[in-house]
């Protein structure tokens, strides 16, 4: 029995191909035209998309329920309230900037003033006391910290009532910290108030405890009585410690040998003698 076969209908390829032809024919200024006037002809389709998500947008608000709508106004109104509140306080706002200006420029004058500089320019390291060799003539303390610290000879030592001494030596885990009382300690001073320099010299401890030490190369023209003793502080000028910090007070003056200058004996802080933690000033 014969098979027949039928074969593929070719005509729409044809007609399609034929059309791909007369469209490549075609001009490029009539490409263009119809291109805009297709752009044109969905113009419309675009703007009525944005107007429908526009309308659903409204519905959407006016079907909120009654306590949605009172909320959504609590809402405004309190970010209408806080900006209100915040354009009232400009004129206070500028004031307190105004002020905090002329703070600063006070600081940088009081600084320079007493020469203090407005950086830290020495880190603090916190030490506890380990032991303490006080004799007639050397008053020295040991210290945990030491050359792991980068501690070295010769930082300055303070507490919390003023100046110390300096680091003596530094060994791995201890340090040595000569007193401020110790005969060998020698440093530039300041009475309080006095930019001039002057020396301080520590001189051991009075009976009952009390240290003490001497200055010299005080101004003749410097008065100091009982009633208003004066303040020695130390300077910045040896670089191992800030100026003011507290050393100790004068009582009394009198001439030197020469009569060129004045010294007097000061008088240490009482608790000097009852340090158990100081902190050493390792310059930056």
């Amino acid at each position: 029995m014969a098979k027949f076969f039928q074969r593929p209908n070719l005509k729409p390829f044809l007609y399609l191909g034929s059309l791909l032809l007369l469209w490549l024919l075609v001009p490029p200024v009539v490409k263009l035209t119809t291109k805009s006037t297709f752009d044109e002809f969905h113009a419309p389709l675009w703007e009525a998309s944005i107007k429908v998500k526009d309308l659903s947008h409204y519905w959407g608000h006016i079907s909120d329920s009654k306590n949605t709508l009172i909320e959504k106004g609590r809402d405004f109104q309190r970010v209408i309230s806080d900006a209100n509140v915040q354009i009232s306080r400009q004129d206070e706002l500028l004031s307190r900037l105004k002020y905090l200006r002329e703070l600063k420029s006070e600081i940088n004058v009081l600084e320079k003033s007493i020469g203090l500089s407005g950086k830290n320019v020495f880190l603090p390291i916190i030490s506890r006391i380990t032991l303490r060799k006080i004799s007639g003539w050397h008053q020295n303390l040991y210290v945990n910290k030491g050359k792991e610290s980068n501690i070295v000879g010769g930082l300055g030592v303070i507490f919390q009532d003023g100046l110390a001494g300096r680091v003596e030596s530094s060994r791995v885990g201890f340090a040595e910290i000569q007193l401020v009382t110790n005969q060998s300690f020698r440093i530039v001073a300041h009475l309080k108030g006095d930019n001039r320099p002057i020396t301080f010299c520590g001189n051991g401890v009075l009976p009952g405890g009390q240290g003490y030490g001497i200055i010299s190369d005080v101004p003749q023209d410097i008065v100091v009585s009982t009633n208003s003793p004066l303040e020695v502080v130390t300077s910045s000028l040896g670089g191992k410690f800030p100026r003011g910090i507290h050393i100790g007070y004068v009582y009394e003056l009198e001439s030197s040998i020469d009569g060129l200058f004045k010294t007097g004996r000061v008088l240490l802080p009482s608790k000097l003698n009852e340090i158990e933690e100081v902190t050493i000033l390792l310059k930056k």
